[in-house]
């Protein structure tokens, strides 16, 4: 016969507290549950384990044998326990992250701080274009996303991670390069080095959109390697051809410059993207600095 069938966690706890205050009075005081109730499960153990554990006394209640030998295996059970659930509470948990391409490492850092919130949690990442990201959210495939806007966010929890005008990065001797800042009118002419649209067509769409509007509507030449080494190729030595980043990510290669455009240039806007019902859909708002999904055509001049 199993020793342990009918007896709970609860009724250990409830024996250990009346040892230890010597009364049921004090013991159901101290655990806020009503005298009656605490008496019945005491009663209950006793019979479960079929033996008396307590003689009760005009003074109070007074262990037996039996009831010394079970406090003493109980007081270690409940020690042990609370040893390893200690132990399991600092385990670092493993939380997938979906990235998109091309994310600065600071922004990286901000996501991370407020994944985490300074507890030892194990993040893993993997390389999720904007578009799928969503869906994966929802799955819960991804505990969190890093992804590009403007893009289909309905049920996600959002929080702003970057926000920055895009410029012009071209090659050191380009004809434009010795501009301190560039015009519309100036980059007509200029192809566009550019990443396929479908790996985030709502910043795509919102960036093109916003380039024509200003009178500037290059011939696009596909950028899909993912690789800046490639990337950087295709520009120096070409006198027509640009790119569009913001300053944060393209600092750092001596033969690349980066030039501000303008007037009103278009926007990179990154955010931190979990399910809304998920938990961690739910930290993201209890940080209190969580950004509201928005329609579409709210976000439609914020970029990529």
């Amino acid at each position: 016969m199993d020793e342990l069938s009918g007896v709970e966690l609860r009724h250990l706890r409830y024996f250990a507290a009346v040892a230890e205050a010597g009364t049921v009075t004090k013991a159901a005081r101290r655990l806020r549950i009503a005298q009656p109730s605490l008496s019945q499960q005491i009663r209950l153990l006793e019979r479960r384990i079929g033996t008396q554990l307590f003689r009760r006394m005009p003074q109070g209640m007074e262990l037996t044998e039996a009831g010394r030998l079970l406090l003493s295996g109980v007081n270690g059970a409940l020690s042990e326990l609370s040893s390893s659930i200690g132990a399991a509470r600092a385990t670092a948990a493993t939380v997938t992250v979906g990235v998109c391409r091309g994310v600065p490492q600071p922004v990286l850092a901000t996501a991370e701080q407020a994944i985490t919130l300074g507890r030892p949690l194990r993040l893993t990442y993997d390389r999720v274009d904007s578009q799928l990201q969503c869906d994966l959210l929802h799955a819960g495939t991804l505990a969190f996303g890093i992804l590009r806007m403007p893009a289909d966010t309905s049920g996600l929890q959002l929080r702003t991670v970057s926000d920055e005008p895009l410029g012009v990065v071209l090659h050191g001797r380009h004809p434009l390069a010795d501009r301190p800042e560039l015009t519309w009118s100036a980059l007509r002419g200029q192809r566009l080095l550019w990443f396929p649209s479908e790996r985030a067509p709502g910043y795509a769409a919102a960036v093109l959109t916003h380039l024509r509007e200003h009178g500037w509507t290059p011939d696009t030449v596909p950028d899909d390697h993912g690789s800046h080494t490639l990337f950087r190729h295709r520009l120096i030595g070409e006198d027509d051809l640009v790119a569009l980043r913001p300053g944060s990510s393209s600092a750092g290669d001596p033969d690349l410059v980066w030039r501000p455009v303008g007037p009103q240039p278009p926007h990179e806007r990154l955010v931190l993207a979990a399910a809304s019902g998920s938990p961690w859909g739910r930290q993201l708002a209890a940080e209190g600095k969580a950004t509201p999904s928005l329609p579409h055509e709210l976000v439609v001049r914020h970029s990529r």
